[in-house]
């Protein structure tokens, strides 16, 4: 690739924006299990333009297993949650028409997100997407993928695991690094 192919790439990549994004859940299925909390950051280019960031209140006990590796509890997200209904469709359109992103989003964050709007009779959203898994797996080599290990490659350290907001201020910082692997190629 030419220099002049790379800037094009680059500048490609500053106009663009994406919307990185985690859920937090009640379980692992997304027919039969809830979403508890969605956080994003929309970013374009490199820069942060926006951040989403919303408890849900639960219809269902949230399993003690799934509080365990979050700390989300239903009483804390009745008296703190607002309807599934109105946090998704404030999601969908703050990520608008942007390229979403996240680790592992194509087999599990998503689904979720598909299966509400299927729930609430919303337009399935059509966004593209870009999985830090799947990215990580074509650009580097490690033992294992995990979004911790991604970021040890890359020097950054997670603090906060399993709360969408930190999930998603850390995944924001990988996904740059490896864009920034990628349009260096």
């Amino acid at each position: 690739m030419t220099d002049q192919e790379k800037q094009q790439k680059y500048q490609n990549f500053l106009q663009t924006e994406f919307t990185v994004f985690d859920l937090e859940t009640s379980g692992l299925y997304p027919e039969r299990d809830e979403i508890l909390e969605i956080a994003a950051i929309k970013l374009k280019g490199g820069e942060e333009i926006g951040r989403f960031e919303k408890l849900i209140k639960p219809l269902k006990p949230v399993p003690l297993e799934a509080e365990k590796i979050h700390g989300l509890n239903e009483i804390f997200l009745l008296v703190n949650g607002e309807h599934s209904f109105a946090v998704l469709n404030g999601f969908l359109q703050f990520a608008g028409d942007s390229i979403i992103v996240g680790h592992n989003i194509k087999e599990f964050d998503w689904l979720f997100i598909l299966e509400y709007c299927r729930k609430n009779s919303l337009a399935l959203p059509q966004n593209k997407m870009i999985d830090t898994l799947e990215l990580s797996r074509k650009l580097l080599a490690l033992p294992s993928y995990t979004l911790i290990n991604v970021a040890k490659h890359f020097g950054l350290e997670h603090i906060n695991a399993h709360r969408a907001m930190p999930d998603v201020e850390f995944n924001a910082k990988v996904f740059l690094k490896l864009m920034e692997k990628m349009l260096n190629k």
